[in-house]
């Protein structure tokens, strides 16, 4: 991925990603990396100045769960790998231009998430910079139509293998596994559990051998507790958390991914179309605003994921989902920490990502009113996108 040269901000007000406010900071970039963040001055000289006085910044938005081989509308063919990965890198751009400059995608089919990702992430293209699961790893039949449709296992011993590939033939950079089934699922309900602790604790220990995290789609109760014992690090939807999950979860430092976007987009067509919602999610709808605030009273932390490319759920109006966490009892300042840094620690990439602080890739965003007073300030006055040190926009 191309970066710039180098370039010094002067900021009214800067958002650093982790709670913290800086007045009047400086922040100088160089080589697409953070050089310098202060509050009295630059310590280097840099080849151009950029007098941001009356703007906020803040770190690029990550929405750590995407789907780029959907667009939101049911596919009326079957397209080949090789059409899915070009309109993935599209999808993905339009998040892109709304502020997310990092996505992670939670399951493609076969190699086309990784397709795009190597693509953008080596400069063929422009996106934003992207981590890959690779496909869910699922029981037979949890999501198939038809045997080896997807990456289905029988057993520890088949998940241990289907968690190396990924790992070693396509370097994932996460593990994302079925622990229950979903709305969409053909034979079993969303609440279902699927993949046994067994097969999950052999893909887990796999992935934290080669310092990666594990995502775990759960609904119901049981595949959550499931996903718990195998040592997964981040829940994924969870509803139907339970008080005892919420204390192993506190205890563990697990994370929540609670994807809010994706149900009330399912909800606000529902709404226009007559269909009752519970009709369609099987109740779920009816646990997730409860479910949520329970989880962010007990202090979980929580990450943006929006689902996007599920049906009714499009790229282009991800910061969406951060709106849905402050309807629902978070704060603006808790909403932009999901959207950067939290969601960085939840694909463990804050390392370089999610704040702006010397060191770490320089993706920002320029802002015309301050998010952490107004949330829809992401949407509304975003001016200027920094991608890797540049300005794209």
């Amino acid at each position: 991925m191309e970066s710039g040269g180098s370039i010094g901000l002067e900021i009214g007000k800067l958002i650093v990603g982790d709670g913290e406010v800086i007045e009047d900071a400086y922040v100088g970039v160089d080589d697409g990396v953070i050089a310098e963040v202060s509050g009295d001055g630059f310590e280097a000289s840099y080849d151009e100045v950029l007098d941001l006085g009356d703007r906020f910044v803040m770190p690029g938005l990550i929405d750590a769960h995407v789907h780029i081989k959907y667009t939101g509308v049911p596919d009326p063919v079957e397209y080949s790998d090789e059409y899915l990965a070009v309109r993935g890198v599209e999808l993905a751009r339009r998040a892109l231009m709304v502020g997310c400059t990092s996505l992670a995608d939670a399951g493609a089919v076969r190699n086309v998430a990784f397709a795009a990702r190597n693509a953008i992430n080596n400069g063929a293209t422009l996106g934003p910079r992207l981590f890959v699961s690779g496909e869910m790893i699922t029981m037979a039949g949890g999501r198939s139509r038809v045997p080896g449709a997807r990456l289905e296992v029988n057993g520890p011993h088949e998940a241990r293998r289907a968690t190396r590939s990924l790992l070693m033939y396509h370097n994932a950079d996460f593990i994302k596994l079925g622990a229950t089934g979903a709305i969409s699922s053909l034979h079993t309900g969303p609440t279902h559990a699927q993949l046994t602790v067994e097969e999950m604790t052999a893909c887990v220990e796999e992935a934290h051998n080669c310092g990666k995290m594990v995502h775990a789609h759960c609904y119901g109760e049981r595949g959550i507790s499931n996903a718990i014992e195998a040592r997964a690090d981040v829940i994924v939807h969870g509803q139907s958390l339970t008080d005892e999950h919420i204390a192993t979860m506190l205890e563990r430092g697990m994370m929540l991914m609670p994807t809010l976007k994706t149900y009330w987009c399912h909800y606000e067509k529902w709404l226009e179309s007559g269909v009752p919602e519970r009709t369609v999610t099987s109740g779920i709808w009816d646990l997730t605003e409860s479910n949520f605030r329970r989880a962010l009273e007990a202090g979980i932390p929580f990450s943006m994921g929006t689902d996007s490319g599920m049906t009714d759920n499009f790229f282009g109006d991800n910061p969406r989902d951060l709106q849905y966490m402050v309807r629902w009892g978070a704060t603006p300042m808790q909403a932009v920490v999901a959207g950067t840094l939290d969601a960085a620690r939840s694909i463990s990439v804050d390392d370089r990502l999610g704040t702006v602080e010397a060191g770490k890739l320089a993706d920002l965003l320029v802002l015309r009113e301050d998010p952490a007073e107004d949330i829809t300030a992401v949407q509304t006055s975003l001016e200027r996108i920094m991608l890797n040190g540049r300005f794209i926009t």
